[in-house]
C-alpha cells in the first residue's frame, strides 16, 4: 500500500473540506501559526492549506522540497511569498467568490453598528443608563455618501447593499475598466475621503496600498465621517487612525483587521469607544467556510492528481516552459 500524501493544515477548517480529503491524504494540523511551526512541519509536506495568520516565506517554503500546492483559504495572498513558490514549480492558489458577499455583509453591519450606536447602546442597557437613548448621536444612513475603495467582488457587493439601504455611492478603483458598471466612479480618492460620511476599504495588500490610509487622507474626512476596513490591516497607519481619533478629525471607525494580528492588549484602538472591532471575522460564517474549505480541498486534490487546480495565482513565476505549458492547459 503507497504512502499517502501528506497536507499542513496552518489552523482548522471546516469538515467539509476534511472529508473531501479523508482517505486520500495524511492531514497534519499545526498546534499553532508559528513560522517555527510550519518549518518544523512543512519537511516532508506535499501540500498545504493555509489560513490569514501563518507566514510562508522563502525561509518556509524553502524547507518544503515536496511541496506541490500551497491553497489559501480566502482571497489574500500577503502572507505568502508568490514569486519564490512559482520560481520552484509549486502553485499558489485561493479562492476567490467563496465568501465576498459574505465580507460585504460584515462592512455593512459594521456601517450600521456606528450609525445606530449599537455598541454603545447595549452598553448603556446594561449599564442602567437609560437616558443614553436621548443623546441622539445615532443618524440615518439614507441619503449619506459612502465611498468605496477598491472595486473588486467584494466592493461590489458592498455598494449593491449599500444602494438598497439607500445610501450615495462612490467608488474608486483605477486598476479595472469603468465602463459598464453600475455606480458613479471618481478618479481623485482626496475626494473619496474628502466628500463621503462612511469609507469602506475593500483592497488587496500589496506594496503600493500599505499604510496609504494615513494621515494625508484622515485628516481631510469630515469630522462627522467614519471609516470601514475589512480588507487588510496593513492598509491603514494605525498610528495616523489614533491620532484622527484622538483629534476629533473623524467620527469614528470599524475594523475588522490589523497591523498586528492577534491584536496587542496595550493597542491604542482599544480605548475608543467610537471604535467597533472584530477579530478578523469579516469573512468567516458557517457557509463561507464550508465553501472556502471545499474549494481550498479540492485545489489540493486536483494538484496532488496531476491536475491543474482552479485559481491559480502565480504562474506568472514558473519556470518559462512549465509556465507556457501551464497557459496552455488554461485555455483549453
Amino acid at each position: 500500500m503507497s504512502k499517502l500524501p501528506k497536507v499542513f493544515i496552518s489552523e482548522p477548517i471546516n469538515s467539509k473540506g476534511t472529508e473531501i480529503l479523508e482517505g486520500k491524504v495524511n492531514m497534519v494540523l499545526a498546534p499553532d501559526t508559528t513560522k517555527e511551526t510550519a518549518m518544523a512541519l512543512i519537511a516532508d509536506a506535499d501540500a498545504a492549506i493555509l489560513r490569514a495568520t501563518t507566514i510562508f516565506d522563502k525561509d518556509v517554503i524553502e524547507k518544503g522540497a515536496n511541496l506541490k500546492i500551497i491553497a489559501r483559504t480566502g482571497v489574500g495572498m500577503d502572507n505568502v511569498d508568490m514569486k519564490f513558490a512559482g520560481e520552484h514549480g509549486i502553485y499558489v492558489c485561493n479562492t476567490p467568490g467563496t465568501n465576498d458577499t459574505t465580507v460585504a455583509e460584515h462592512a455593512v453591519a459594521m456601517i450600521l453598528a456606528l450609525s445606530k450606536q449599537v455598541i454603545f447602546m447595549d452598553k448603556a442597557v446594561r449599564k442602567q443608563r437609560w437616558h443614553e437613548r436621548f443623546s441622539l448621536n445615532q443618524i440615518d444612513i439614507k441619503e449619506k455618501k459612502i465611498g468605496i475603495i477598491g472595486y473588486g467582488k467584494t466592493g461590489r457587493a458592498t455598494a449593491k447593499f449599500c444602494k438598497c439601504l439607500g445610501m450615495i455611492v462612490t467608488a474608486y478603483d483605477p486598476f479595472i475598466a469603468h465602463e459598464g458598471l453600475d455606480v458613479n466612479f471618481s478618479d481623485d480618492l482626496e475626494t473619496i475621503f474628502k466628500d463621503s460620511d462612511f469609507v469602506s476599504v475593500h483592497c488587496p495588500a500589496t506594496p503600493l496600498t500599505h499604510k496609504f490610509i494615513s494621515d494625508q487622507y484622515l485628516n481631510i474626512m469630515k469630522p462627522k465621517a467614519y471609516l470601514i476596513n475589512t480588507s487588510r490591516g496593513d492598509l491603514v497607519d494605525e498610528q495616523a487612525l489614533v491620532n484622527a481619533l484622538s483629534e476629533n478629525k473623524i467620527a469614528g471607525a470599524a475594523l475588522d483587521v490589523f497591523k498586528e494580528e492577534p491584536m496587542n492588549a496595550g493597542n491604542p484602538l482599544l480605548k475608543f469607544s467610537n471604535v467597533v472591532l472584530s477579530p478578523h471575522v469579516a469573512g468567516s460564517t458557517k457557509e463561507s467556510n464550508e465553501r472556502i474549505a471545499i474549494a481550498a480541498a479540492q485545489a489540493v486534490i486536483d494538484a496532488l492528481n496531476g491536475r491543474q487546480p482552479s485559481n491559480i495565482c502565480n504562474l506568472q513565476y514558473f519556470p518559462a516552459t512549465e509556465n507556457m505549458l501551464n497557459e496552455k492547459n488554461v485555455h483549453h
